[in-house]
């Protein structure tokens, strides 16, 4: 491969622009097609075949003129007059009045239900109708009344408000600018008349407003890190015009692929965020190896050397990263292998572009590849008083620091090992408590609305407001006979079979009603709307708990048990639903599904080193550190995002529940591309020095481990700041979700490049000696050979090179003689 690769990068440094042409026109097509083809994103995040999933089926079923709970485009209004008083009072009623109009008459597409309307006004029309419902079908004045205080819209002591209604949208994704326009216009009047008013709910959720300061934020430290690795503008921008292409035909594909596909908005912001960070560094690799190769050979050449050598590393660690992506799909969760795959393609366009697009750069900068240089930056020498110029330092100099650091290590490897394994495995400590959830109005950003109405809400009527549970309840197949109907059958005095029946749903629905009251986690239960043939009924279930306690986690797991046996007594068929429910499942399922994708890409990882570097213990290190890493970067996101240390986090709260398996998709990627490129090296030099010796005072590993981090270290240190820089970047953003990515990325790569690759990595190398890379002669002779350092490709350039020089001596030697006989 590394042949290949070397005549590919000499290809595109001879033909400069043609690879230049094609690039732009796929970019040109791309960005065309993206614009002219996309549907846009969805917020949703459900997972087919889940418990909450089925009873949505079952609810459309029977209620085939609702929506499902998921695509329901529903607003809360929450309305809230100055403490001490009411919203009965004046000016306050005109208030809210006058946002219930503006709202009717303004917002296209407004769906009024039930609970639209002055909460004032409404709340006693709606008690009263649920009463004389309730009671006309047979239950008690205390019961029915009950029921309608769980569904007033007035708190009780007449301060707080709310009003819902529906936007006649596909999706609440699809909400137009102007609904939400006209929507935040009657909210402006009606806190300018005196009345709080906030608003949430699906349909007017936090917009996805990715700001552009992240990535220039990220492309401007990574231009300051290239420029203090390279000494060169010119040379620090090329790695950054090769990453901002890639990016964008990564992210233009994302936005094209919604024309065939639903993706969830997510999406697009965690392909540019990785895309970003490996784009420009897999350029830097191939570019500081570039920089090595030209002192010594025709500059095309050069760059096809930088290619076939850094590039096959390039290529691999791409892979890794790609692969890791790609197998989120076997957690067999439709969001989350969208979201793989489309960073998966991201990646591997920045890992095409760096091996093709950058040779075809350095053939356009030419001789001025390493220009517009900055004095004593990069190893350039620093210019004198009197206009002269510094000798230029040699190469061990200029790798000072990290022959200091490896030599440190060399002579503490215990201690650097205790500290990074005891640091990092305490930093772990705090995944034990870790807490996963959906975005949602009560996870919302302090200040704004949608967290202000989350916190009104469940100030006026309780905690449990904000998650209730729909319960479907299908009783078309009831058994008339089941013994624990027969009591509540019998009450109803039916008379022939299909009364009977009749009654027995009745029965079967009542029953429910009673078998889930009975848990101390609920708060109330009722009976909100039957089906046309009176064969089923939804259930408003509302729990004294909020969405994102453990504890309604719980009653979900209790209720589905209780489920199972009325099933099987009753002969019905139940659903528990509604957005609370559908997040739980979800976050169940991620949750069950991260032990068996963290298998997989360590076992991953240990194969793909096991090949690439003929070593029981190398890869064995490397996914131990590689857990450590993990570890350390979820439990210091805990510790700031959830637990609030140090109050640096101003909305803590549970973490999403996609981030730690897509962490560590991601994480592993980034670990392999540091292990390859930093022990690469040293395999390197452990293979050279097998042929040519070692230096006195070191052994064959020591030095090997010595020279390959001296050579790799600050390749890899400037990578790794790159990809901080990037991550952290995205702290900015105003959706909390994407804070979170950035902030654990980061510390997952600081974590893994400069703890594990430069702690842990060399100590355990020098702590093991020769078993470092020792492995059985059986298992060498079965593995596949992966020649990723390009040894062979060196090997053969230095066979072409010696035998043209010795025919260009040879020509001279003849020359010569022919001349001395004239």
């Amino acid at each position: 491969m590394a042949s290949r690769l070397f005549r590919l990068g000499r290809a595109c440094y001879r033909h400069k622009w043609v690879v230049i042409l094609i690039w732009v026109a796929i970019m040109a097509s791309m960005a065309t097609a993206a614009a002219t083809l996309q549907k846009g994103f969805q917020e949703q995040f459900a997972i087919p075949g889940t418990p909450s999933d089925d009873a949505a089926v079952l609810l459309m079923k029977n209620f085939p003129e609702q929506k499902n709970p998921l695509d329901e485009a529903g607003v809360t209004v929450v309305f809230a007059a100055p403490p001490g008083h009411t919203l009965a009072e004046q000016p306050y009623r005109d208030a809210v009045q006058q946002v219930v109009d503006q709202l009717e008459e303004t917002v296209p597409g407004l769906e009024p239900g039930q609970r639209f309307g002055n909460p004032v006004t409404l709340d006693p029309q709606l008690r009263s109708y649920v009463v004389e419902q309730s009671t006309a079908a047979g239950l008690p004045e205390e019961t029915a009344k009950a029921d309608a205080a769980n569904i007033s819209v007035l708190s009780p002591d007449g301060r707080i408000g709310y009003l819902e209604f529906s936007l006649d949208v596909p999706t609440a994704s699809d909400i137009t600018d102007t609904q939400r326009d006209t929507i935040q216009a009657a909210l402006d009047a009606g806190t300018a008349a005196g009345v709080q008013t906030e608003a949430g709910g699906a349909a007017y959720g936090e917009p996805l407003d990715i700001k552009s300061t992240s990535e220039i934020v990220g492309l401007a430290v990574a231009f300051i890190v290239l420029i203090f690795t390279f000494g060169s503008v010119v040379a620090a921008g090329l790695p950054l015009v090769s990453a901002v292409l890639g990016i964008g035909l990564g992210s233009t594909a994302v936005i094209l692929a919604t024309r065939f596909v639903v993706l969830n908005n997510t999406t697009p912001v965690l392909a540019v965020m990785l895309g970003l960070a490996v784009g420009i560094d897999y350029a830097l690799f191939i570019l500081s190896r570039f920089r090595t190769e030209y002192r010594r050979m025709p500059r095309d050449e050069a760059a096809g050397m930088a290619v076939g050598t850094a590039g096959s590393a390039v290529v691999f660690a791409g892979l890794t990263v790609v692969i890791a992506l790609v197998t989120l799909s076997v957690v067999n969760i439709p969001f989350l292998t969208y979201m793989g795959l489309s960073a998966a393609f991201t990646v591997a366009v920045a890992v095409l572009v760096s091996l093709t697009l950058v040779p075809a750069l350095l053939a356009v900068a030419g001789r001025y590849a390493f220009g517009v240089k900055i004095p004593g930056v990069g190893g350039n020498p620093l210019r004198g008083t009197a206009g002269g110029t510094s000798p230029a330092p040699a190469p061990e100099a200029r790798r000072s620091k990290g022959r200091a650091w490896v030599r440190f290590v060399h002579r503490y490897p215990a201690l650097i090992l205790t500290i990074v394994v005891v640091g990092l495995g305490a930093l772990t400590l705090p995944v034990g408590h870790l807490q996963l959830s959906l975005p949602s109005d009560n996870l919302s950003e302090k200040g704004t609305t949608q967290r202000a109405s989350a916190d009104l809400l469940r100030e006026g009527f309780g905690i449990g407001q904000s998650s209730p549970f729909l319960v479907v309840v299908d009783a078309h197949d009831v058994n008339p006979a089941a013994e624990s109907l027969a009591p509540l059958i019998a009450a109803q005095n039916p008379t022939g079979e299909e009364e009977t029946r009749a009654a027995a749903a009745q029965a079967s629905f009542l029953q429910v009603v009673q078998a889930f009251s009975t848990n101390a986690d609920v708060k109330h239960v009722q009976i909100i709307a039957p089906s046309a043939d009176g064969k089923a009924a939804q259930l408003l279930l509302t729990p004294r708990t909020g969405p994102h306690d453990p504890a309604t986690t719980e009653l979900l797991r209790t209720l589905r048990a209780q489920q199972s046996a009325l099933e099987a007594a009753t002969g019905v068929t139940l659903g528990i639903t509604g957005l609370t429910p559908i997040q739980q499942d979800v976050t169940n399922k991620l949750s069950h599904a991260m032990p068996i994708y963290l298998g997989i890409v360590v076992g991953l990882a240990v194969l793909l080193l096991l090949i690439i570097f003929r070593s029981i213990m190398v890869p064995l290190v490397a996914g131990f550190g590689f857990l450590l890493s993990v570890g350390a970067a979820f439990g210091t996101t805990v510790l700031f995002w959830q637990d609030g240390l140090w109050n640096i986090v101003g909305t803590p709260g549970p973490l999403i529940s996609f981030m730690p398996i897509f962490l560590i998709g991601v994480t592993f990627g980034l670990a392999m591309d540091y292990q390859m490129f930093l022990v690469s090296r040293m395999r390197e030099q452990y293979v050279h020095g097998r042929k040519k010796g070692v230096p006195p005072g070191y052994n064959l590993v020591e030095t090997s481990v010595i020279e390959g981090f001296t050579l790799g270290s600050r390749v890899v240190t400037s990578a790794a700041l790159i990809m901080i820089a990037v991550f952290v970047a995205f702290i900015d953003q105003t959706l909390p979700f994407v804070k979170i990515f950035g902030f654990a990325l980061g510390v997952g790569v600081l974590f893994d490049a400069f703890f594990i690759r430069m702690g842990l990595v060399p100590a355990s190398m020098f702590l093991l000696g020769r078993a470092t890379w020792w492995i059985p002669r059986w298992l060498d002779r079965l593995l596949p050979t992966l020649d990723v350092e390009g040894a062979a490709l060196e090997a053969e350039w230095e066979r072409r090179h010696q035998a043209r020089a010795a025919e260009q001596e040879q020509a001279l030697a003849d020359l010569t003689l022919d001349a001395e006989r004239d």
